[in-house]
């Protein structure tokens, strides 16, 4: 029904292309220049039209047929012209180049990582092999085999598979050892033994510099999903969220590139493949499924943790070894629970046998009563309002006062105590977090303790993932 069409383009075409030679990057024949070009283009062009015209007419072909046919006109005439048919090769956008230069460069970097819970099956009484295994990523920090991820991803696990997958889709999988933790920071180190020449450490980029708007990329195993690209710009800066230990992790990077469960602990990589954060949480995940609002450790943030896990076995940071309220309680909910009226300090909640500041005499909240339907009451323990020199406020000061001390330092700690909140202050050697207290993962090596006696601290994680205030501070 075509075919008469079809021919006048054939037919014309060596006008057309001789026109739009330029167009294509070629020289046109020197008896075609400026208008002469136009009017040979115009010329082969009303061929074309007025044989469709006829064609059209005496076959029933419909002007939107035509219309079509006359579109390809200048790419027939571009390959005639080249002696070659139109290129049918897919070309890709800059900004795809940059993406999938950048997704292919980190491949070989990042890991996924399987966990199991054995001995938390065994402790309820529960066959390990019905519990799921846990699921999360990593990537390569060095050539020795270190692997970060996040500390939420092996709390509490028994064994840790770290797999690879390289370019030809072949896995390799390694059990890994356990170098350091720091749950402040939701940070962990894993180490692997793996030939050096099939390690692939990531680059590391400048998280201090970045813009909000610019492209981020997350690479992970959502679900299990292998080496999974999610793509979006940082969508903020600066955010706040909240660690395991309940200590706040300030600089978080905000970004929609999708975070789903298994995502922990991937990279989070800027346009040139180089790493800006590690992906940590995301709004939405208690229901399974990201809502575009993930969050990302800085990795200027991280560096240095990771950098003293490797060295050390743990992070050089002072704690204390409790648990305690986030805030202060409200006068509703102090008048409900039976806690006296607090305006200033940190609620002490728990304090494990064997910590420091149980060894000093520090004591945590209590409930009594609660039988036969009656709700009980909160006794308060103590209520820190001093480390030495530093006042203690509000729970933000107390992140901020310890940053002042390294493990093994001893401090006086000023205290409130009891409902009539009298004042008392404790001697306490300050703790250092070690990895054997959250996981029965094989140690790398023994820590290299920074001081004498410090203890191994074990602090009570209510949740095992950290916690996110939707009330964000401003970029």
């Amino acid at each position: 029904m075509k075919t008469s069409t079809t021919a006048a383009i054939l037919l014309a075409a060596p006008m057309i292309a001789e026109a739009f030679m330029p167009s294509a990057g070629l020289t046109a024949a020197p008896s075609l220049r400026g208008g002469q070009q136009r009017a040979s283009a115009a010329s082969g062009i009303s061929r074309i039209g007025m044989q469709a015209k006829d064609s059209s007419e005496g076959q029933g072909v419909s002007r939107r047929d035509t219309l079509g046919l006359l579109s390809l006109a200048p790419f027939v005439a571009a390959g005639l012209a080249t002696g070659k048919a139109a290129p049918a090769e897919a070309k890709f956008l800059p900004i795809e180049d940059l993406m999938t230069k950048a997704f292919s460069s980190a491949v070989p970097s990042v890991c996924f990582i399987s966990t199991e819970y054995t001995s938390m099956a065994a402790a309820g009484g529960m066959d390990p092999s019905n519990l799921p295994k846990g699921v999360g990523s990593g990537f390569v920090w060095d050539k020795a085999g270190h692997i970060v991820t996040n500390f939420h991803v092996i709390n509490k696990v028994d064994n840790a598979m770290v797999t690879f997958t390289d370019e030809n889709g072949v896995q390799k999988q390694y059990k890994a050892k356990l170098t350091g933790v720091d749950p402040d920071k939701d940070i962990a180190v894993l180490k692997i033994d793996a030939p050096a020449s099939e390690l692939t450490p990531l680059p590391i980029g400048d998280s201090s510099g970045i813009k909000v708007g610019q492209i981020a990329l997350a690479i992970g195993n959502p679900f299990g999903q292998d080496h999974t690209l999610t793509t979006g710009v940082v969508s903020g800066r600066n955010r706040q969220i909240t660690a395991p230990t309940g200590r706040k992790i300030n600089g978080v990077i905000q970004t929609d590139a999708a975070i789903n469960p298994g995502n922990s602990g991937g990279p989070l990589l800027d346009s040139e493949g180089k790493i800006i954060g590690i992906n940590t949480a995301s709004l939405g995940s208690a229901q399974g499924v990201s809502a575009g609002v993930g969050f990302a450790i800085p990795i200027a943030t991280a560096s240095g943790v990771v950098d003293q896990l490797v060295k050390f076995g743990q992070v050089q940071r002072a704690v204390l070894g409790i648990s305690y309220l986030e805030r202060l309680p409200s006068p509703a909910e102090a008048a409900k629970s039976g806690i006296p009226r607090i305006e200033k300090g940190v609620v002490v909640l728990e304090v494990p046998a064997g910590s420091p500041c149980a060894v000093a005499g520090m004591q945590g909240a209590k409930r009594v009563g609660g039988e036969n339907g009656n709700p009980g009451k909160t006794n308060v323990g103590d209520v820190i309002v001093g480390i030495d020199k530093f006042p203690i406020n509000k729970p933000t000061d107390l992140g901020d006062a310890l940053g002042n001390f390294k493990p093994g330092d001893k401090v006086q700690i000023a205290v409130l105590r009891g409902s009539d909140l009298t004042p008392t202050t404790l001697d306490v050697k300050l703790g250092a977090f070690k990895g054997s207290a959250f996981s029965k993962i094989e140690l790398e090596r023994p820590p290299v303790d920074s001081g004498d006696g410090i203890n191994a601290m074990n602090v009570p994680l209510k949740d095992i993932a950290p916690m996110i205030d939707p009330k964000l501070p401003p970029a």
